[in-house]
């Protein structure tokens, strides 16, 4: 038995067996707070700007305003910013038929100064006491400052984000996606939130207090996963995340898998590069369980990949040597093939293997039934999902491998 393969066996295992286990079990602790709210707003408004960069985006950026226009909020109380990003397509002329110098404000960056930048710009432009940033490929439901703004009123909650949905699910891929998104960036985050790890300000939409995002300076240009990053020096403020299920905002995923590869290149390279720039958070005692969370999610992450490789390894090591043994029989595959299944002969790392598959579906039932969807409506992104697994690897691997080598990631 190979000592090693061993070593990374049980421990993959038991940390994974381990998070999968304590989150199901606080699932059921937090089940009936999951969709608890306070009340939305019926008055008292506070004004909320809403920022919107943008670049390239020609075939969404109406369908993101129209949905904007469309929030039940006093247009009064409500300033939206659409930040053009130096555009090379139809971006700024289709977003400036909208500037109306108030309700609506068009700002147009010849040059392309990136996403973060943009939102500083934002920031600093916006006159709201919120400021909600989102994707310019993605649609909000009309309620979405009514159920976010409540929040707030516990003083130390200093963003709060919503549950995160695929706009569009014609394909496999987008329908294995829209499952990780429901599980990942919905009941993660809320499950996330009792317990004061939320890890990221999603993209598509997060609405902040508008004097903590100019007490922390801002999103950080120099990282390329902004939202990630700031969710750091967020927790280091002595802030919470909150997360609330009550509203949601739809979002365009990339159609291919080689879209979706420079997508997760940029987040999990990203993700590497920020946990390394906030590495002293391990010794900060203002972030609470955050500190630990981390390296317990990282651990899992690396630890599967050298087991996924050193399996891969082996794996190629053993078929070589049968292939060189059987030589002996002329190449004779079939000659000693005997089908036989004995229950009581099966490998501790067979077993670890199948109870691994099983949490996964387990897991995957429970969640979708806790976030209130079907999964008759998911047949084909729930079988799918095991897939993604395995892509997490190669995402993973390549992101690391960037990361050594310092090479630039690209955004799209």
């Amino acid at each position: 038995m190979n000592p090693i393969y061993t070593v990374f066996v049980y421990t993959v295992w038991f940390l994974s067996t381990y998070f999968v286990i304590t989150f199901l079990l606080h699932l059921i602790k937090y089940k009936k707070k999951l969709f608890e709210e306070p009340k939305e707003l019926t008055k008292n408004f506070p004004k909320v700007s809403i920022l919107v960069p943008s670049y390239n985006e020609e075939k969404t950026i109406k369908a993101t305003i129209l949905s904007l226009k469309k929030i039940d909020y006093p247009k009064s109380k409500v300033e939206i910013l659409i930040i053009n990003d130096g555009s090379k397509d139809r971006t700024a002329k289709i977003a400036a038929k909208y500037h109306d110098g108030k309700h609506i404000i068009f700002v147009d960056n010849i040059k392309n100064k990136g996403k973060a930048a943009c939102l500083n710009q934002g920031i600093d432009l916006a006159t709201g006491d919120y400021i909600a940033c989102m994707d310019a490929d993605s649609m909000v439901k009309p309620n979405i400052l009514k159920a976010t703004i409540p929040h707030f009123a516990k003083k130390k909650i200093g963003v709060v984000t919503v549950t995160v949905e695929v706009n569009e699910t014609k394909t496999f891929l987008q329908k294995v996606i829209d499952l990780e998104f429901i599980l990942g960036l919905s009941l993660f985050l809320r499950v996330f939130s009792f317990l004061n790890c939320v890890f990221v300000t999603p993209g598509p939409f997060s609405i902040y207090r508008a004097n903590l995002l100019r007490q922390i300076g801002g999103f950080d240009v120099n990282n390329i996963t902004e939202d990630l990053e700031i969710a750091y020096r967020i927790h280091k403020a002595g802030y919470k995340i909150e997360n609330t299920m009550k509203t949601k905002v739809v979002t365009d995923v990339p159609p291919t898998f080689k879209e979706l590869h420079v997508q997760r290149k940029r987040w999990y390279s990203g993700a590497i590069l920020t946990f390394w720039q906030h590495k002293n958070i391990l010794f900060d005692k203002k972030v609470g369980l955050f500190k630990y969370f981390l390296p317990f999610n990282y651990s899992i992450i690396f630890l599967g990949i050298g087991l996924f490789l050193y399996s891969l390894f082996l794996t190629v090591k053993n078929a070589l040597e049968y292939i060189w043994m059987y030589r002996f029989t002329g190449f004779n595959f079939f000659s000693n093939f005997e089908l036989s299944i004995d229950p009581l002969n099966i490998s501790v790392f067979t077993f670890f293997g199948y109870t691994g598959i099983l949490l996964t579906l387990l897991f995957t039932v429970i969640g979708l039934r806790s976030a209130q969807k079907t999964i008759r409506k998911r047949l084909f992104g729930f079988f799918g999902y095991l897939f993604l697994f395995l892509l997490y690897q190669f995402f993973w691997m390549s992101s690391i491998y960037n990361v050594a080598m310092k090479k630039k990631i690209k955004w799209r």
